[in-house]
């Protein structure tokens, strides 16, 4: 391979980890991870130009190889991940060879590799515990192509889409699968008295497992019940506070029974109006926590609606990290502050 396709390569795989910059709040777990997995892999069909002689030539095709991987990255707060990535794609034998020439027609070999890969992928919060993502990378890899008892191996420069999702265990596991379209520069191998071009391009579904070394979260406060009113003039409940995970905006167990208890309430008293204000802690960017303490309030007015609540008394509003329950600073993961206000108006 040329020395340019090395650096190119190289400077790519250092380059794209440092595009990463942890700005807002996402999906998940902040903080470095690992991670490991296995498939399967299919490489297309290939021409082998040059071989065994100039103006000769034939294609390759190949049976299904697996993968293994292993990957360290870091997870931003604005969704981003950055991660290194080890690969090695193997097994895939040759299950055939057709050619014009006489001769090299069913020829036997296989086809492998190796690749140390950058990639920079982009978490989707669609607020369950399944995350879609997408990403690319780029980097090297170690091509190799063994046929009729001859091998060789180029290093090349590589590049791969990635499309998958994964699926949290808890703060810190998630399982994940995903498909990766992986294809290198033409890679060129000495299997003769003349160097042949090749193709390298390949289909990957990998299954893993990942765990990001962030801090454990403090458990959601319970929601406290408002003080009670003296009994010579008790009045019913007009405020609820329902707590959310850092970075989300479902609904828990907990919390739907807080709503349940809300809108029954609401109904005892006849209400004429309930609002619904999200709020969020302070860790993240301004702009992206006022959109989920909305998502956070538009979550708790549905819950009231399907507990029995008029859509058209409820109204909702987010406040962001502008009114917080506990005083913090910038960029502090507080769980006290990552809730939603129930405010019931009887008149």
């Amino acid at each position: 391979m040329t020395m340019r396709g090395i650096l190119l390569g190289t400077a790519l795989t250092v380059a794209l980890p440092s595009l990463a910059v942890p700005t807002a709040a996402f999906a998940g777990t902040e903080g470095f991870y690992v991670g490991a997995g296995a498939g399967v892999n299919w490489t297309e069909d290939a021409d082998l130009s040059s071989y065994p002689a100039p103006g000769l030539g034939l294609k390759e095709e190949f049976k299904i190889g697996g993968i293994g991987d292993l990957s360290v990255g870091y997870a931003t707060a604005m969704g981003l991940r950055a991660e290194l990535e080890a690969a090695w794609r193997w097994r895939n034998s040759v299950d055939g060879t057709s050619s014009a020439t006489p001769g090299l027609n069913n020829l036997g070999g296989k086809m492998s590799s190796v690749a140390f890969m950058g990639n920079l992928l982009y978490d989707i919060d669609i607020g369950l515990p399944i995350t879609p993502y997408i990403g690319a990378g780029a980097g090297i890899a170690g091509v190799k192509q063994s046929l009729n008892g001859a091998s060789d191996r180029d290093w090349v420069f590589a590049y791969q889409g990635i499309v998958g999702a994964s699926y949290a265990i808890n703060n810190n596991v998630a399982l994940t699968l995903d498909y990766r379209y992986f294809a290198t520069v033409d890679p060129e191998f000495e299997l003769g008295p003349v160097t042949s071009k090749g193709e390298y391009r390949n289909h990957t579904i990998l299954a893993g497992l990942r765990y990001t070394f962030g801090g454990p979260e403090r458990a959601a406060p319970i929601a406290a019940p408002a003080p009670a009113a003296p009994p010579m003039a008790a009045q019913p409940q007009s405020e609820y506070q329902v707590f959310f995970d850092w970075d989300k905006a479902v609904i828990t167990p907990n919390s739907d029974k807080i709503i349940g208890d809300a809108a029954d309430g609401a109904s005892r008293a006849r209400a004429v109006r309930i609002q619904v204000i999200g709020h969020t802690d302070t860790s993240g960017a301004p702009s992206y926590n006022q959109k989920l303490s909305l998502r956070r309030a538009e979550a708790v007015r549905q819950a009231m609606i399907k507990h029995g609540t008029p859509a058209n008394i409820i109204t909702i509003e987010g406040v962001g990290e502008n009114q917080l329950m506990v005083p913090t600073g910038p960029n502090v993961r507080e769980p006290s502050n990552r809730r939603a206000q129930i405010m019931i108006k009887i008149s």
